[in-house]
């Protein structure tokens, strides 16, 4: 199978790494006893002048010893290329207002951080197989210092093609991290984690493959489309050369009456405005938009699928599902913890198995 299970992440509360210093054992001054015997008063003068000596000599150590070592051994919080595995403190040089629950945000990436793009791994630890043309949908952790949770956020864009990250953020009630990514200006600092891999795909292997999403659900599909279409140095450029990019189908729904539809805007590249005008997804992409009343719909379904009529057989069509668990269960069933679980719902009574249908959280 092509793809690998994404990443279940799990609000964490993480401990805080306290760098302990060892007190070194102070040094003993003696007091020196003049006794009434051979021992001259110039003798004692002479012991007592070297005792005030040494608290002077460790000063003028330490004055020196602790700028040193903050010049050679920097505080990890300097350190401001992406990692995997530990938090940085990073620039968030835009922030765009889409409506009143969703920001924009972008973070540059400098030279070093690409290499987790340029040659990404997957979840099992290896990296990409860039020759046949795998691609991996990754996301970045964001944490609150304040409660010391973390949180996932997928990007939308190609950070390898732009050389920053965007991404959009809902602020939910009682979402603590939202808060704080909500209350940032433009020049602060967020700590973030990442990038880290939520799924990996080989789009040639598929003649059709069909996105089904809402709200930042998109996110994922809008990140694959960019890739797919980037003209970064990853290996889809190989996909797009030689004309093997399959047939695609992004079906996103509305929002609700009175809500804004922002990724329907022309406030970012990514956005499906843009997507359509693509010369490299022209031909190939196809963008529905539909009411929530329209979704649990066996005939749009249908309509996807439209030339591939022995669908049981056929495994060369992918669906990727990502929608929360109130839309995904009736229509392929919800996933389980730490597996995807059987195909159930609309997507299960049509014979759709779980190598043609991928949940995403």
């Amino acid at each position: 199978m092509s793809l690998i299970q994404p990443t279940r992440t799990i609000c964490t509360r993480c401990s805080r790494l306290t760098l302990t210093i060892n007190q070194s054992k102070s040094l003993k001054f003696h007091n020196y006893r003049s006794f009434a015997s051979s021992s001259s008063s110039r003798s004692t003068n002479r012991l007592n002048h070297q005792n005030r000596k040494w608290p002077r000599l460790a000063l003028t150590i330490l004055g020196i010893t602790i700028p040193t070592t903050y010049l050679f051994f920097p505080n990890n919080n300097s350190k401001k290329s992406l990692k995997p595995n530990e938090y940085s403190d990073q620039k968030v040089t835009s922030i765009k207002t889409l409506s009143n629950q969703h920001k924009l945000i972008t973070i540059p990436i400098d030279f070093k951080s690409k290499e987790f793009f340029e040659n990404p791994f997957k979840i099992d630890g290896n990296f990409s197989n860039k020759e046949n043309n795998e691609i991996v949908i990754q996301h970045i952790m964001i944490k609150s210092n304040d409660l010391q949770i973390e949180r996932p956020y997928t990007f939308i864009n190609d950070p390898l093609n732009d050389n920053e990250i965007r991404m959009v953020i809902k602020r939910v009630q009682g979402g603590e991290v939202g808060r704080v990514v909500h209350n940032l200006k433009d020049g602060d600092s967020i700590g973030v984690r990442g990038p880290i891999p939520t799924f990996s795909i080989y789009p040639n292997k598929y003649d059709k493959i069909i996105m089904i999403s809402t709200g930042t659900g998109i996110s994922p599909f809008l990140q694959f489309l960019s890739k797919l279409s980037s003209s970064s140095s990853s290996s889809n450029n190989k996909l797009i050369k030689d004309k093997n990019l399959p047939k695609l189908h992004l079906i996103h729904l509305k929002p609700l009456k009175g809500k804004e539809d922002w990724s329907n805007s022309n406030e970012d590249e990514s956005f499906l405005p843009f997507l359509t005008n693509k010369s490299n997804l022209k031909d190939k992409l196809k963008i529905t938009r539909i009411e929530l009343d329209e979704f649990l719909n066996k005939e749009l379904i249908l309509n996807s699928l439209k030339g591939f009529k022995d669908i049981e057989k056929n495994q060369n069509v992918l669906f990727l599902i990502c929608l929360p668990p109130n839309l995904m269960k009736p229509l392929c069933g919800n996933i389980l913890p730490n597996r995807q679980g059987p195909i159930t719902g609309i997507l299960g009574e049509m014979g759709l198995t779980n190598e043609q249908v991928w949940k995403l959280d």
